[in-house]
């Protein structure tokens, strides 16, 4: 369970380096998946503690239906106090010393119904705040965006039927 990270780090002898969205971790879909959230923590000053978790969804993500995509895996790694980074099993008893943190990264809902059905006006703003990149939002969502950013609504929908050509199996793509 986790609360704000200040009550968090009040409440328990931890220290939360970062919890933060994951760009491009939510199913794509007409109606998208929440993004993944990455949390990084361990202990405070001189403490150690263990952590104990489960995390169902590190091999079968959260599936899109009706055309969606599925989101992003759950993912569990450990930082060792020189930086190394280590991937961890799907469940584990894990001994954090000082300087040691586990990165968790959730996983990112799955869409549903197909992404280049988005309206536009979403994916931009999805865009936007960060919750896609561009590549995204072109190769999977299908927007174009002229030289100053603006969505080119001709391109999109040119673009949007080559995506279902391709992905309906259609030598058609005009």
């Amino acid at each position: 369970r986790q609360d704000s990270i200040e009550v968090d780090e009040l409440s328990h002898p931890l220290h939360v380096k970062c919890r933060r969205l994951l760009a491009d971790t939510e199913g794509a879909g007409t109606y998208r998946g929440a993004p993944s959230i990455e949390v990084e923590f361990g202990p405070s000053e001189d403490n150690s503690f263990r952590v104990l978790y489960v995390a169902d969804g590190t091999i079968n993500p959260a599936a899109g239906t009706r055309g969606g995509l599925p989101g992003g895996p759950i993912q569990i790694f450990k930082r060792s106090g020189n930086g190394d980074i280590t991937p961890q099993a799907a469940y584990g008893d894990v001994e954090l010393l000082p300087g040691e943190t586990i990165i968790s990264i959730s996983s990112g809902g799955g869409g549903y119904g197909p992404p280049t059905a988005r309206e536009v006006g979403s994916v931009k703003q999805d865009l936007d705040e960060g919750w896609i990149t561009r590549e995204r939002a072109e190769t999977v969502y299908g927007l174009t965006l002229d030289a100053a950013g603006v969505v080119d609504m001709a391109a999109t929908d040119a673009r949007r039927r080559k995506i279902q050509a391709v992905a309906s199996g259609s030598s058609d793509q005009r």
